[in-house]
């Protein structure tokens, strides 16, 4: 399944959703509407839903890492919503397997 990137609005803060496969040939299609959100200045928090994301090889893992460090250098948020109850799901464990669990802010709903 080719990747989906769907923007969506979560009250003010923009909402990423990537539906499917994150693998090299599309990584460029979510970096570059993470990176023309990650400009407006004005946003404290941008969202990236990766709820219904299949697989992320390591290209889109590095993206993910660099718009973190990104937003945290400027005292921004960037958030992961991962609404995968399921420990044993592919997304929970390699985020955990890579220890990012640990560095990223991964939530399982905005209400959090």
């Amino acid at each position: 399944m080719a990747l989906d990137v769907v923007v969506k609005s979560e009250d003010t803060d923009p909402v990423v959703e990537l539906i499917g496969k994150i693998v090299d040939v599309d990584v460029k299609k979510f970096q570059h509407k993470l990176d023309h959100l990650y400009k407006k200045k004005d946003l404290p928090r941008i969202v990236l839903d990766v709820t219904r994301a299949d697989f992320v090889d390591s290209h889109g893992l590095g993206v993910i890492v660099y718009f973190h460090t990104l937003m945290q250098k400027e005292k921004r948020k960037f958030v992961i919503l991962n609404g995968n109850p399921d420990q044993n799901s592919y997304l929970n464990r390699l985020f955990e397997l890579t220890n990012l669990d640990k560095v990223l802010n991964i939530v399982c709903t905005l209400d959090a």
